[in-house]
């Protein structure tokens, strides 16, 4: 698919992107992407392993019973939304960039199909 058809048919709604979780992953822990995404990317994966040592500060200094909700609760969710961004920084950089979005595809991080209904 031409990028012009994808940029307009993504616009319209007609196209659904999907995304290689780890090779996403890959690509935003290199440097592919743009500052801007790398930059968010590195943010919210810092923020995402320091749950971990905070949540059993939360144990140690406050209850338990607080720090277990952080650990076992907060920090699963701060996993997966960090992944699932890195995902859409594929998407809004392909978006951007014609040679991104090339590479992306012939790479397998995207790969995009029309929307079933």
């Amino acid at each position: 698919m031409e990028y012009n058809q994808f940029v307009s048919g993504w616009k319209e709604g007609i196209f659904e992107v999907d995304v290689s979780q780890s090779k996403a992953l890959q690509v935003a822990n290199s440097n592919v992407l743009p500052s801007k995404y790398k930059a968010a990317h590195v943010f919210w994966s810092w923020v995402w392993m320091l749950s971990i040592p905070v949540a059993f500060a939360i144990m140690y200094f406050y209850t338990w019973w607080a720090g277990l909700i952080s650990l076992f609760i907060l920090t699963p969710i701060l996993s997966k939304s960090t992944k699932k961004s890195s995902q859409q920084f594929m998407i809004d950089y392909a978006l951007e960039n014609e040679e991104f979005y090339k590479y992306a595809c012939s790479e397998g991080i995207i790969k995009v199909r029309s929307k079933t209904i």
